[in-house]
């Protein structure tokens, strides 16, 4: 009668878990290394290829509490600017909103997603109005020409009316959409630009 090779059975099972955890690393880090080099989605805005970087800036909401950016690099955000005073500062509102709607069977994305309406001067009761229409909506403005600043900075201009600028998590600006760009097209695009993000940002060092 012989007895069982214990020290075998514990080899075997060793060497099955130094398998599947070889197999599970290589799975991982094949599926990172696919997405990382697959194409970038086709947009009907503009990709910015490289992503570029947002400037330093302070901001305020109507309550008084800062939005800079490390606010902006904690999520997926839609940047614009408007006067609330005047008709495209309020469409502009519109169309931040209803944008956040179309994205809504996309929990990752819509769960994510801050809408952001960047005004001249610091943000009273219309702002504070405003920004009741929906817990992702920010109207933020600034002391001096901050506001203004920050529209020089992105390229927006003075005059005439600024893009919508998609700024990914950790605050880089990978995508902007003109104002008469399609919504149901752009809601889209946003998705695709989420489920896509790792192909859109460079290759850490």
């Amino acid at each position: 009668m012989f007895l069982p090779n214990r020290h075998g059975l514990w080899f075997r099972l060793i060497f099955m878990v130094l398998a599947a955890g070889l197999f599970l690393g290589g799975y991982l880090w094949g599926n990172q290394q696919q997405r990382r080099h697959a194409q970038p989605p086709t947009i009907g805005g503009i990709l910015l290829r490289p992503p570029g970087a947002i400037p330093g800036f302070r901001l305020q909401d109507p309550a008084g509490r800062v939005f800079d950016q490390r606010s902006l690099a904690a999520g997926w955000t839609l940047l614009t600017f408007g006067d609330l005073a005047h008709a495209r500062g309020q469409l502009a509102v519109a169309r931040l909103i209803d944008l956040y709607n179309r994205v809504a069977d996309q929990p990752d994305l819509h769960r994510a997603l801050r809408l952001v309406l960047v005004t001249e001067g610091p943000p009273g009761a219309l702002a504070r109005d405003y920004a009741a229409l929906s817990p992702a909506l920010f109207i933020l403005g600034g002391e001096g020409n901050e506001a203004g600043r920050l529209r020089e900075a992105l390229g927006a201009g003075a005059t005439g009316a600024p893009p919508l600028f998609v700024v990914a998590p950790g605050g880089a600006l990978i995508a902007l959409f003109t104002e008469d760009a399609d919504r149901a097209r752009t809601a889209l695009d946003l998705a695709a630009l989420h489920d896509h993000l790792d192909s859109l940002l460079p290759e850490a060092p």
